[in-house]
């Protein structure tokens, strides 16, 4: 799991399109070999973006408590005579620093995921690719028998 989460880390829209462009080559005189690693590639992009998607999960509930805990610091010391309405609260939870924060690493987070099942769904096109490339090729040893 070490491994997985120090690659989510590492995974950056800097190196997006170097790993993009190196994960959708392949060598079209081996495609046997490209066919049998297709699957370990593809899980492993899969593992990631899984793991990436439970950091947005477990972020958006660390924002609803960041959220809930400000409105209760905001209800519990407004006076008494001045009640807060629903909106009131609202803008100062949007307004807060610590939730601002919270936004924006949730942001970079969805984009990260965003990104990895990008790949994924492009490791889906290269397997299908690939499968009519071999396709192509035994049809083409036909003719030539």
């Amino acid at each position: 799991m070490k491994q997985f989460i120090e690659s989510l880390e590492d995974f950056t829209w800097e190196n997006y399109k170097t790993i993009s462009d190196a994960l959708v080559m392949f060598d079209d005189s081996n495609i046997e070999l490209e066919m049998q690693r297709q699957p370990t590639i593809y899980s492993y992009y899969h593992a990631l973006m899984s793991l990436a998607k439970k950091t947005v999960n477990d972020i958006e509930a660390d924002n609803v408590r960041v959220a809930s805990t400000i409105r209760s610091s905001y209800r519990n010391n407004s006076k008494v005579g001045n009640k807060l309405t629903a909106k009131d609260l609202d803008d100062q939870v949007f307004a807060d620093e610590q939730y601002i924060a919270a936004t924006r690493k949730l942001n970079e987070a969805s984009f990260k995921y965003e990104l990895l099942k990008g790949l994924v769904r492009a490791l889906e096109q290269k397997k299908d690719m690939l499968q009519q490339v071999s396709a192509n090729k035994r049809e083409e040893t036909k003719l030539y028998k």
